[in-house]
């Protein structure tokens, strides 16, 4: 069997075992209101689980490159799977304010000012800045594949991509951005990273406990949420 898709099944698999123990955790738990807003922990596993969903698309990929299909239908394959991650977590966070992770992890993504219903554009603003520097490397990889300089093979391998000019500085921008959301995270009080500044809004969780919650008055001086409990490149690790 091809390394890759190897690679592919063992990535599905400890995803799926990450995906069983978070449901097992947070299923029928509750938190004391003081724990609205720690949501770190919860948030990090959230993109194992939406891996896990996101899967077959990675998965086909991944297959069609390994058999060298025509450069097109490659630059085709890889816009695809690159931009899949980015429409379904915007749609998602539009319409439910939650991925399937958060479901599964009991967190929701508001409003700041009023912990209600996030807008479609604070969606797209929460995803920017991870939006711009996937189509960098996107753009990059597809220029390469169209130019001839790369094969879709050793594109599905990463050997030859990995080899490339230019590749770590288009991979390192991705991972500072995820440590200066990390630490923006574990420096405020309501755990908002960077994106949750850039689009206003905050994370919370959706299994607090309702005998001691306020209901009259929202946390942050608005009004009373009106979202309440849940509703709902590629993978982890995540602090969505």
């Amino acid at each position: 069997m091809n390394t890759s898709i190897v690679k592919q099944f063992t990535n599905l698999g400890i995803w799926l075992l990450v995906t069983l123990l978070v449901w097992r955790y947070y299923k029928g738990r509750r938190f004391d209101p003081s724990l609205r807003y720690s949501t770190f922990g919860p948030r990090f596993w959230t993109g194992w689980v939406d891996g896990c969903v996101l899967w077959p698309i990675g998965f086909i990929t991944s297959v069609l490159l390994s058999l060298n299909v025509p450069k097109g239908l490659a630059a085709l394959l890889i816009m695809v799977e690159s931009l899949a991650w980015l429409i379904y977590t915007v749609v998602m966070h539009a319409r439910y304010g939650q991925t399937v992770g958060k479901m599964v992890a009991n967190v929701q993504v508001v409003d700041f000012p009023t912990e209600g219903k996030i807008s479609w554009g604070q969606a797209w603003l929460r995803e920017g800045i991870p939006m711009l520097l996937s189509l960098g490397l996107l753009g990059w990889e597809v220029s390469l594949i169209l130019s001839g300089s790369l094969t879709p093979s050793a594109l599905d391998t990463g050997e030859a991509l990995a080899a490339s000019k230019g590749f770590w500085i288009l991979t390192a921008l991705p991972g500072l951005w995820f440590v200066a959301e990390v630490l923006t995270m574990l420096t405020n009080e309501k755990r908002r990273a960077l994106h949750d500044f850039i689009a206003g809004t905050v994370v919370i969780r959706t299994n607090i406990e309702l005998g001691s919650a306020q209901p009259d008055a929202a946390p942050n001086g608005g009004p009373a949420s009106q979202f309440g409990s849940s509703g709902v490149t590629e993978g982890p690790p995540s602090v969505s």
